[in-house]
């Protein structure tokens, strides 16, 4: 066997290895290990889809937009609501409206808007995948915030196979 293909070979190998490790370690949905990178809230309100404005005692109210997805407009200045906007709204005000969600962070902690940007774990379940296996969502990632690109995008892969929502035909 060449050389060059030896090498590309092992390489391959290790890819596979360290990306089965990364799933085990963190699943789309599982228990993933606090740090002092998250913090607990109750969300006091839903702007849309995609934003929320959580509350902590002692601490102001924060806007918060969820890493990873977009989900169609519904507030945005001079743009009409967009298909299934409502209804990614309305999952998102039904799921979290008054509960106590963990925030997790990634690389950067605020976007250029002054938003805090954050995974939002309900439970064991990260909310953000959950608007997209829902079909309720795209993902769509902005680095060097991707630390789980992949959940995200498998749970699309999930919702356009299904042809759900914003993925119907």
């Amino acid at each position: 066997m060449d050389k060059k293909l030896s090498i590309i070979i092992v390489a391959i190998i290790a890819i596979g290895v360290l990306g089965f490790q990364y799933i085990n370690q963190s699943g789309p949905f599982s228990e993933i290990n606090s740090s002092s990178e998250e913090e607990t809230y109750t969300v006091k309100r839903v702007i849309d889809g995609d934003t929320i404005i959580v509350s902590k005692p002692g601490h102001e109210d924060e806007r918060v937009r969820l890493i990873g997805v977009d989900t169609p407009e519904t507030v945005k200045p001079n743009t009409p609501v967009q298909p299934y906007g409502k209804a990614a709204s309305d999952f998102t005000k039904r799921h979290l409206t008054n509960q106590q969600v963990r925030l997790e962070y990634d690389r950067e902690k605020t976007d250029r808007y002054g938003r805090t940007l954050a995974y939002v774990w309900l439970g064991d379940d990260m909310f953000n995948a959950m608007l997209a296996k829902e079909g309720l969502a795209r993902a769509k990632f902005y680095a060097p915030n991707d630390k789980y690109r992949i959940v995200i995008e498998q749970a699309q892969k999930e919702a356009q196979k299904k042809q759900l929502n914003i993925w119907e035909r």
